[in-house]
């Protein structure tokens, strides 16, 4: 008699989870409380679905995930990147690869991603329960039974909760794969936003909408620094957003709540304080009667040459040669770590991703079953594992997703 397996959530590790478990022969039922699967998954990469990352060594790809990093080695033994693009060219999805090793469909349509692993659902019959909201899991002895929905009760030997963290809500993420955990005794961590843009306090309408490549952004808090990136970033009415700027937010999620923070701006991370002090001498030497205003629309974008004017305090049409030592020394500093004061993140609701949930020392990693509750599984952002942009969160779903498919229709228990 084949095993009874229930899937909550339709997103990408309940989709795959679904899909693989009927793939051994599970009798497979998904519910999704949405009247859509994989809404969320649509949204990712901006609607283009950064699938995965290119990065062949696991031990190097689980550093991109933090302290919990090394729970996934198992899920990526048993399904990593090479194996979900060779997936997915089953299903007639074609990808490509961009800078940084990212993965997209060639299509750029995020969609398609969805309908491939619709088509999965399909060849492998799984039953999919749309508009299925879960209230309950069954669960007697710390044995699971099934779960309680307003539209009754359905006996399973297995669960698995994919059921997504809480960012982007109105996608159906929110939370509810908390709410069952706790219920079944599971302990749950603090939630936060965590890839998502971070809020300014000094004015941002003049900066609005300028896009810088090739910086360096430091937070800093308590005269500490708390975390770095290069790459690229733009400015907002409210603050900053782009790749630096989301990566920054996952590094400081506690530290933002408690105190605001300073951010540093160096806008010329390939020379040093010296070589920076040459190239205005040289302009100096060369150029001298130049104004202030004019050098620095050598050195920065035009949009924000103003901003830094303002703050240099120097006159913008003096004459460059005539800028003392001390106003060189000034603007020097303020190229290397030009300074705004960090409030708060946007609200959880604007997040890529939730960080934190399902506490991962009550999850077996070899099987993604709970070490509480006998035949319940876990798996994809539920879970408290959050990584870098890049590909490297839905590729965490994808794979603790499938383990937890295969391990739930597997295990004889």
């Amino acid at each position: 008699m084949a095993k009874k397996v229930i899937v909550i959530g339709g997103g990408p590790a309940g989709m795959i989870a679904a899909g693989r478990a009927a793939e051994l022969g599970a009798d497979v039922i998904l519910l999704e409380k949405m009247n859509k699967l994989g809404l969320k998954l649509s949204l990712t990469g901006k609607g283009k679905c950064n699938l995965t990352n290119t990065e062949p060594n696991i031990l190097t790809f689980v550093e991109h995930y933090g302290k919990n990093g090394r729970f996934l080695i198992n899920a990526f033994r048993k399904f990593f990147n090479k194996d979900l693009i060779k997936f997915f060219s089953t299903l007639n999805l074609k990808v490509k690869e961009e800078s940084g090793g990212r993965i997209y469909p060639s299509s750029d349509n995020s969609w398609l991603v969805v309908d491939a692993l619709k088509k999965y659902l399909k060849r492998n019959n799984v039953k999919v329960r749309l508009q299925y909201p879960v209230k309950e899991l069954l669960h007697y002895k710390n044995r699971i039974g099934g779960i309680i929905s307003n539209k009754g009760n359905i006996f399973a030997d297995a669960v698995i909760v994919a059921t997504g963290g809480a960012s982007y809500p109105q996608t159906g993420s929110t939370g509810d794969g908390y709410r069952l955990a706790r219920q079944t005794g599971h302990k749950v961590t603090s939630i936060y936003p965590s890839l998502v843009p971070l809020e300014i306090k000094e004015p941002m309408k003049d900066l609005s909408g300028l896009k810088l490549k090739n910086v360096l952004l430091k937070i800093y808090g308590n005269d500490e620094k708390l975390a770095e990136e290069f790459g690229e970033f733009y400015f907002t009415d409210f603050g900053i957003d782009g790749s630096a700027a989301l990566k920054l937010s996952s590094k400081i999620k506690e530290e933002i709540i408690a105190n605001e923070l300073k951010l540093f701006i160096d806008f010329k991370p390939g020379l040093t304080f010296e070589q920076l002090h040459n190239r205005i001498l040289r302009e100096i030497k060369n150029n001298g009667s130049l104004c202030f205003n004019e050098l620095m629309k050598l050195l920065l974008p035009q949009k924000f040459v103003k901003t830094f004017i303002n703050s240099s305090k120097i006159d913008k049409d003096k004459r460059i040669a005539e800028i003392t030592k001390n106003e060189r020394e000034k603007i020097v500093n303020l190229l290397k770590g030009f300074e705004f004061t960090v409030t708060k993140t946007r609200p959880l609701s604007e997040a890529i991703i939730t960080s934190g949930g399902v506490e991962l020392n009550q999850i077996n990693q070899k099987t993604m079953e709970s070490k509480i509750v006998s035949g319940l599984y876990f798996a994809g952002e539920v879970l408290d594992i959050d990584g870098d942009t890049g590909g490297y969160n839905l590729q965490a779903a994808f794979s603790t997703g499938y383990l937890a498919g295969e391990s739930a229709a597997s295990n004889n228990k």
